[in-house]
């Protein structure tokens, strides 16, 4: 006996894609069957999956075989009402039963022919199995009526036509038939989630809430496990009648409302990971293929990359030779608008990034992760796409205008591109000849501008990034990194209100890129205006939180170290020294091993008078981290002016000495010398 994911393949019932897809969500939801999870996609029925799983070993062991028909209605393939009008056309075009099946475009000839070498001797296939030649049994009318009232046949005039054999979950389906054929078959899977989660004990109607959860789900093993959970969690016992309602709010407050930060919504932030980072296929043809379904409806299956990868993540399901938007959930969250977003990011992503000032130190680091341009299977994807539409526009210089503008623009691509990644490298001269050529393709390419200032900024040229920033501002004046580039190239031409103006415009763009806020935080303390610096920075460190909590990663967590130590900052300005000191151990909670925190704990103390716990925070500094030449002078003057304080008078004048050993010029340590001296 074969594996039944094998055996589905071999009839041609199922793809190796989907039984793919299905093996794999199978080891994330307990105590679900292959089949049942084929089933709950659409992909096949649950009686067929059923009558492989369960009847099949057994047939190929009978002797006496059965009509073709009767297993095809056993597996689900074909119901009475289609047999019927098979058995009637045979009579009148002599063709043989499953010749007729696909002739009507019910079956597959591979699934016919699998049914036939495996159930019947090629001897018998003429008249015995291609031939129906036993009419089925049906049964009364009352069951007819019930087959009508379930969905599986649709009137029409005076006959009964088979209606689609998966029918496609519609969000507007009709409440007055609770039980059409589509809910029969996903309940019979989603009953085993439903019961694990005991939620036939939260309902007076458990049956109506399991159909409010599929509604919703469509039967999607992940979400339908997380709606289960949600409600049992939930205290509240369900009287008929409130099911939808608590279903849709419980799902819009969990799940879709803010669902990028909802801990409930993992499962859909890891899917968004999955569709914009997508190894498979282009994430920008990806998308582009699920924007049309948005906009068409349905789209003709063509089995192209982008259609195999959109069934995958569920975005989408098969309908016959179909594909249709996907659940309810998913077409909530991943809707037309953030289709379009995204999209837009692609095709024109944001190509520079902000930088973030070290406090006290004011040395920049510059975050240029996001300054890339799109992958290079992207840019030639989508140039073949424009080679593609170039093509149907040979006619005079068409052609020739259009090639010219996809040509110069896949140029500057890949000039941007290279010019990034020097810049990352710390190639800073060599970044900045990149962006040169590039202005000089196309000089309203506003991000080289902005690019290229961040490069002056890391060779310490701010008059020349100024300009280079305004430059990209004049462009567009809605690039919002450019902006924070004037500000910091107007910071340290100490030009503090322009800088202030400048990190504004950039706010107004975007609130919440929490740099924008700490380098604002970072010119208004130098305008010793900290009652404002303080607004800033708080509300920095609340963005920041915000971001650590969705994502709890080392580099956010260091990003908020900053951030509380501008806090500190701002507070020792204030003379606020005991929260200057909270701050600062706030930071050391997300970097403990961030320098500029472990000194400024030290100062905070110091500025307590609590300088025997100066000294031995210095010291622990000095002995327990590895610290460049500058820091350790730092800390040994540090050290120095505790030892002082504490009139060990000696130990301080050999402290200053060791700063002064690893920093000749340190003129603030050779006035300690003499003052400590006296």
């Amino acid at each position: 006996m074969k594996p039944l994911g094998k055996l589905l393949q071999q009839a041609d019932l199922v793809s190796s894609e989907q039984v793919e897809i299905a093996l794999q969500e199978q080891t994330q939801v307990a105590g679900m069957r292959l089949g049942e999870i084929l089933a709950l996609h659409g992909w096949l029925k649950q009686e067929t999956a059923d009558f492989f799983s369960q009847q099949w070993p057994m047939l190929l062991e009978e002797e006496s075989k059965q009509p073709l028909g009767k297993y095809l209605e056993e597996a689900g393939l074909l119901n009475k009402y289609q047999i019927k009008a098979i058995l009637t056309e045979q009579t009148q075009q002599n063709l043989r039963f499953g010749e007729l099946a696909v002739q009507k475009g019910w079956l597959k000839p591979s699934t016919i022919q699998f049914f036939l070498e495996h159930l019947a001797p090629v001897t018998q296939w003429p008249n015995h199995i291609w031939r129906h030649t036993e009419a089925p049994t049906y049964e009364s009318v009352t069951q007819t009526e019930e087959q009508l009232h379930l969905a599986m046949v649709a009137p029409q005039q005076n006959d009964l036509k088979t209606a689609n054999q998966v029918q496609q979950p519609s969000l507007e389906m009709n409440l007055a038939q609770p039980e059409s054929s589509e809910f029969k078959l996903l309940s019979r899977s989603a009953v085993k989630i439903f019961k694990l989660f005991a939620l036939d004990t939260k309902a007076e109607s458990p049956k109506d809430l399991l159909r409010e959860i599929i509604l919703w789900t469509d039967g999607q093993p992940m979400l339908t496990q997380k709606l289960c959970q949600l409600l049992a969690e939930s205290e509240s016992f369900l009287s008929t009648g409130a099911e939808a309602e608590t279903v849709k709010q419980l799902i819009q407050s969990n799940l879709i409302d803010n669902w990028e930060t909802q801990a409930a919504a993992e499962h859909l932030q890891k899917l968004q990971s999955k569709i914009i980072h997508n190894q498979e296929c282009d994430p920008l043809f990806l998308l582009e293929v699920y924007q049309q379904i948005w906009e068409q409806g349905e789209l003709s299956i063509d089995n192209s990359p982008e259609q195999v990868e959109l069934l995958h993540l569920g975005l989408v399901k098969q309908q016959k030779d179909k594909l249709k938007l996907g659940n309810r959930i998913y077409q909530s969250v991943f809707d037309r608008n953030w289709v379009k977003v995204e999209l837009e990011k692609m095709l024109h992503p944001s190509l520079a990034q902000t930088a973030i000032y070290d406090p006290i130190s004011s040395a920049t680091t510059i975050n240029v992760s996001k300054t890339m341009a799109p992958a290079e299977s992207t840019v030639s994807k989508r140039l073949l796409a424009l080679l593609a539409i170039a093509a149907l526009m040979i006619c005079g210089s068409g052609l020739m205008v259009l090639g010219f503008s996809v040509f110069k623009w896949l140029q500057i691509e890949t000039i941007f591109k290279s010019g990034n990644a020097l810049l990352h490298e710390g190639q800073y001269q060599q970044a900045i000849a990149k962006y040169d050529n590039i202005v000089k393709i196309d000089s309203n390419y506003y991000q080289s501008w902005t690019n290229r200032g961040y490069a002056l900024a890391r060779l310490r040229d701010y008059d020349q990034m100024l300009e280079s920033c305004k430059t990209a501002t004049l462009i567009n004046p809605r690039a919002v990194y450019a902006w924070n580039c004037q500000g910091e190239a107007l910071y340290n031409l100490k030009q503090y209100n322009a800088a202030i103006a400048a990190y504004d415009q950039a706010i107004i763009l975007n609130s919440e890129d929490p740099a924008f806020w700490i380098n604002k935080t970072e010119a208004l303390l130098a305008m010793q205006q900290s009652d404002k610096a303080l607004v800033s920075v708080n509300q920095a460190i609340n963005l920041l939180t915000k971001i650590w909590q969705q994502e709890p990663q080392d580099a956010n967590a260091k990003e908020l170290a900053i951030a509380y130590s501008y806090q500190a900052k701002v507070l020792l300005q204030k003379t606020d020294y005991e929260n200057a000191l909270n701050a600062f151990e706030q930071a050391l909670k997300y970097n403990p091993k961030y320098y500029v925190a472990l000194r400024g704990k030290g100062i905070a103390l110091q500025n307590l008078k609590r300088d025997d716990q100066a000294i031995a925070q210095f010291y622990y500094l000095l002995d327990h981290h590895q610290l460049t030449n500058a820091q350790k002078a730092e800390s040994w003057y540090y050290l120095g002016l505790s030892l002082c304080e504490f009139r060990q008078h000696d130990k301080a004048i050999a402290a200053f000495n060791q700063a002064l050993k690893f920093k000749p010029d340190y003129a603030a340590a050779v006035r300690a010398v003499t003052a400590c001296s006296k």
